[in-house]
């Protein structure tokens, strides 16, 4: 779990068009993020941990505690319910609005932190598959 700590850069993702289009990512939105390098970090003290996610002007702040329910805000202004486990050293977050269910998977691979997205509606059964990935930046 030490591994997942730290500040994180950009540095490429894959479908996130398709991704963002699929989740309802408004228009406007969806620019910033194109001309945007999102940073994340994560960090844990004791039983607590935060993890930070900046998109341009945009920031999503989510403190929690492992495996209990918390209510978010995602970066588009949606109401969430969402869960994280770790499971070694993959940090898995569900959130929740409505019928759409997104699970995020966090995880190092060759150095860099890989989040993997993937969004589902109870109503049309479908999967789209999102890959951040980020480098450690320790500033």
């Amino acid at each position: 779990m030490a591994s997942l700590v730290g500040k994180w850069s950009y540095v490429s993702a894959d479908n996130m068009e398709k991704y963002m289009e699929a989740s309802g990512v408004p228009e406007n939105l969806r620019e910033i993020a194109r001309k945007s390098q999102p940073n994340m970090e994560i960090s844990n003290s004791g039983d607590t941990w935060t993890i930070k996610t900046e998109v341009g002007d945009k920031v999503k702040d989510s403190t929690f505690k492992l495996a209990e329910e918390f209510d978010s805000v995602s970066l588009t202004g949606q109401p969430l319910k969402c869960t994280v486990t770790l499971n070694g050293e993959e940090m898995t977050e569900v959130q929740k609005s409505g019928d759409i269910v997104v699970s995020i998977t966090r995880k190092i691979e060759n150095g860099q932190l890989l989040s993997v997205s993937m969004k589902r509606s109870n109503i049309s059964l479908s999967k789209f598959v999102s890959t951040l990935r980020i480098i450690k930046n320790d500033r």
